[in-house]
């Protein structure tokens, strides 16, 4: 009979989500065991779903001040102590249970520090017996995450810095992995040489690429002013935008950019090419999120990063400016002006490259794997 692996998250970002969905899809692909995908949001209390509304209202009006404030003033000991209590009141209920309890994991890997107080919480109680690996979604650790350390097996981390951070908090260091985040690079035979990308799109092989993401897991309108500032530059660039699942916002752009006949700009929904448009461009436009670093240090991409959403993100954003893998535009000005300046100087975005292949290279997702292996023994 397969050992059975619990991959869980909760959609306060998207990356958590995608992350889980990486490590979910090479264990499938290795076929050794039997795989549950769980997001304990659906199974939320109405503290739960009111965080999550919360949670996305920040999100959509970038309201990273609040974040911020609420990020910083939460982030010790005190705070955390009834954090149990409140895992129990926003998530725990029969329908969760059910579903957790029934699969019996003998190894939860959670994406989110929610899901691990829950197969915590669980455990504890004798209902299941399953070995706990923790993934810190962000180039910090919130003591959020840190909180049940010692009823947890395993804790994979971004670099060394965040890994000695939370040895200084008591955590025991054979505990704590610095893999790297997960990111599932796609074959090089799927990926799309970037002469048929662009003919697929319309766009000038002769120009720079600049791909912006400005979707999310709400999606913020606030990413189609920044969007119009740089078509109104009309800078020799290829421009495309990609507003994910955010059709409202997708609208909004296509219908700009055929209103005004702008050329060399195209606007894509949710996609498959991501990593393909990602290989051909030459600049990333983002906000700082933990996925989406990770990802475009994978791929040596560099990036103009955009206001996110405070929190965890600033240090996402401060690790990507003292590596020198980017800059970052405080505003829609400061934005058009960074494009300008490395359209001007095109040794800009070849030393960001070249620091971004400095990067040690980590397969992360097989070293999960690995270790995986090791606790199911």
């Amino acid at each position: 009979m397969k050992k059975k692996v619990l991959i869980i998250y909760a959609p306060y970002g998207s990356g958590h989500q995608s992350i889980a969905e990486y490590i979910a899809s090479y264990f499938l692909e290795k076929n050794k065991y039997e795989i549950k995908v769980l997001d304990v949001a659906k199974y939320a209390k109405v503290m739960g779903k009111i965080s999550i509304k919360a949670f996305d209202y920040i999100i959509k009006y970038r309201k990273n001040l609040t974040f911020n404030l609420v990020f910083d003033l939460t982030n010790n000991k005190l705070s955390t102590i009834n954090q149990m209590q409140i895992v129990k009141r926003a998530f725990d209920n029969p329908s969760l249970r059910e579903e957790i309890v029934g699969f019996k994991p003998d190894l939860t890997i959670s994406t989110h520090f929610f899901g691990s107080n829950v197969v915590t919480y669980y455990n504890k109680l004798g209902l299941i017996n399953s070995k706990v690996m923790t993934v810190v979604t962000d180039y910090i650790a919130h003591k959020y995450w840190q909180k049940y350390h010692q009823e947890q097996d395993a804790f994979i981390v971004a670099n060394d810095v965040v890994k000695y951070s939370m040895v200084k908090e008591g955590i025991k260091e054979n505990k704590i992995y610095a893999f790297g985040l997960p990111f599932k690079k796609e074959d090089n035979k799927k990926i799309i040489k970037k002469e048929d990308l662009f003919l697929k799109y319309n766009l000038d092989l002769r120009k720079k690429t600049f791909l912006f993401f400005g979707g999310g897991s709400v999606g913020s309108m606030v990413n189609y002013d920044y969007f119009k500032a740089i078509l109104k530059k009309n800078y020799p660039l290829n421009l495309i935008f990609v507003s994910g699942k955010n059709s409202h916002l997708e609208e909004k752009c296509r219908a700009y950019v055929l209103k005004n006949h702008y050329l060399n700009v195209k606007v894509l929904g949710f996609t498959k090419d991501v990593i393909s448009l990602m290989n051909a461009a030459d600049v990333c436009i983002t906000k700082p999120g933990g996925a989406t670093v990770t990802e475009c240090i994978k791929m040596h991409l560099p990036m103009l990063l955009i206001p996110g959403n405070g929190g965890p993100e600033k240090y996402n954003a401060r690790y990507v400016l003292r590596k020198h893998y980017g800059s970052k535009a405080s505003s829609k000005i400061r934005l058009c002006s960074l494009i300008n300046k490395t359209l001007k100087n095109p040794h800009l975005i070849l030393n960001w490259q070249n620091n971004l292949k400095k990067e040690k290279e980590s397969d992360t997702i097989s070293k999960i794997y690995n270790l995986s292996e090791k606790l199911l023994k």
